[in-house]
């Protein structure tokens, strides 16, 4: 439980909350805790949105089946980050997305009634959750913008711009695969490791697996500015 509660602090619905302030709220309501094998669905758009996860350990894979067939994913999901919570007071009553477990997980769970209680029982609670929400619309509309981009190249320097901003390094480490990141930018993974070829001969990244970091930033930025 010690465990839970240290992850717990992390996730930005508890934030700024110690372990005993969250060991009393969710000692106040029903909480579940599961284990997920690799490939398991959390949640699917077959079931209501009921509740929300907050992942503790393991990853998984939010997930939108486009009309083509194809399986786009929209985000990988860490401990401590939670998943289907844009959905759990929307008008809609089931999940939009599927959630599907990329790495072996478990997962914390609240039900709507729960989540609203620890609202009533703490303000801040409920304050959190909707800072959350609103930075979870504008990583989406970023994510709009991105995709709106002509060229691969302008996508990747839109992607690594929004990250640097965000975490304030020149290291990105990607949360996925290069095959899965393609598949976020809605490119072929072919194209995508063509492109940063070039961003690297250039000057302007070198990467290394997951982490790219950005040699020249003016460089990178001068390519949305075309």
């Amino acid at each position: 439980m010690v465990d839970i509660l240290s992850l717990l602090q992390r996730c930005s619905l508890f934030k700024n909350k110690s372990g005993l302030e969250i060991d009393k709220l969710i000692s106040a309501i029903d909480y579940r805790v599961e284990s997920f094998q690799e490939n398991d669905i959390v949640f699917s758009p077959l079931q209501q949105a009921v509740r929300i996860g907050i992942v503790i350990s393991g990853s998984v894979d939010v997930q939108k089946l486009i009309p083509t067939g194809k399986v786009t994913i929209i985000d990988r999901k860490k401990p401590a980050e939670m998943i289907a919570e844009s959905s759990i007071f929307s008008k809609i009553d089931y999940y939009p997305d599927t959630v599907s477990v990329s790495e072996q997980c478990r997962i914390f769970f609240i039900y709507k009634a729960d989540l609203q209680k620890m609202f009533s029982l703490d303000k801040d609670i409920m304050l959190n959750f909707l800072e959350h929400i609103s930075n979870c619309t504008l990583m989406l509309k970023h994510k709009i913008g991105i995709l709106s981009l002509d060229s691969i190249k302008e996508k990747i320097a839109g992607y690594l711009i929004y990250q640097h901003k965000i975490t304030g390094s020149q290291v990105i480490t990607l949360p996925f695969s290069k095959k899965d990141w393609a598949e976020y930018m809605n490119v072929s993974r072919t194209s995508l490791s063509r492109e940063l070829r070039k961003l690297t001969l250039e000057g302007i990244v070198s990467f290394q697996k997951r982490k790219i970091r950005i040699e020249n930033l003016k460089g990178l930025e001068a390519i949305l500015s075309l």
